[in-house]
């Protein structure tokens, strides 16, 4: 009987080219859908799995959510992909389960802005609940700053973009730890340090990376974060304050080139391992 699993993406990056070869050489007979250019329907199962890899998180959910439907085993689920798209809520989760993260608040006006800036203390940073590689996230130094930024994102149309993360800057930024995990255990850990004159460290603003060791404390937290929003395969940022480690953000469709860059791990053929002993189950 053919192992038969759907790969669900709308732009083909190279993680994906390498996810497809990946499932194919152990064994898996891969039905490729371009959600950009394929319809998808509540009357339909083209594979009993599905690896969820949607750049776009509003896509990624709501084809996982699809999928579901009928049945579809997905990896990622679509609440998880959910949670970790939408900062607020994973927080929250964060919060409920008791793990740590920076000092942060959420205004939905400019005068709660105001008196988030306030309450967090500067330097802070300013962002959005959704997004990624970093835009619309802002270095805030003062009040009058914050006021300027906030006063810009009111003229975005979006409720969500104009919804603020106040949140204390630690340790001066400019560095980060990235754990991936899959199926509840972690690949591995590495630091992601920004480019010259550039604050934020995601490798897609040409941040740099290197491998650094997984210890204890790391390793859990992002265990347990990955388990909170119910995530098989993710990727968890975390950063170092004065020796401890707080959580920053989870990626439910996480990009691996630069963590497979660090650490020299296959991670395509670890996630096709994975999904053949999960499509097993």
């Amino acid at each position: 009987m053919a192992l038969e699993v759907e790969l669900l993406y709308d732009v083909p990056r190279l993680e994906e080219k390498l996810i497809l070869k990946a499932l194919r050489e152990v064994g898996f007979d891969v039905k490729p859908t371009n959600i950009k250019a394929l319809p998808l329907s509540w009357d339909e199962a083209p594979a009993p799995l599905a690896v969820v890899r949607p750049i776009s998180m509003q896509r990624a959910v709501y084809a996982a959510s699809i999928r579901e439907a009928v049945g579809v085993r997905t990896i990622n689920s679509s609440m998880c992909i959910m949670l970790a798209g939408d900062k607020v809520l994973s927080l929250g989760r964060f919060k409920r389960a008791g793990l740590r993260f920076p000092k942060s608040m959420v205004a939905f006006t400019a005068e709660a802005a105001e008196k988030a800036g306030a309450a967090v203390g500067y330097p802070a940073v300013d962002k959005p609940p959704v997004g990624s590689w970093g835009r619309l996230v802002t270095l805030v130094n003062d009040s009058r700053f914050l006021k300027s930024v906030v006063e810009h994102r009111e003229l975005l149309p979006s409720q969500t973009a104009r919804t603020h993360i106040i949140q204390r800057f630690i340790n001066g930024g400019k560095k980060d730890y990235r754990v991936l995990v899959l199926g509840g255990e972690p690949l591995g850990a590495m630091l992601r340090i920004a480019r010259e004159g550039e604050w934020r460290s995601n490798v897609a603003r040409g941040g740099s990376v290197k491998a650094v060791k997984l210890d204890g404390e790391v390793s859990e937290l992002a265990v347990k974060a990955a388990e909170v929003i119910g995530g098989e395969f993710v990727a968890i940022d975390l950063f170092s304050d004065d020796g401890e480690f707080l959580l920053n953000e989870v990626n439910g469709v996480p990009e691996f080139k630069g963590f497979m860059e660090a650490l020299h791990i296959n991670v395509p053929m670890k996630l096709a391992e994975y999904v053949k002993t999960v499509y097993r189950r």
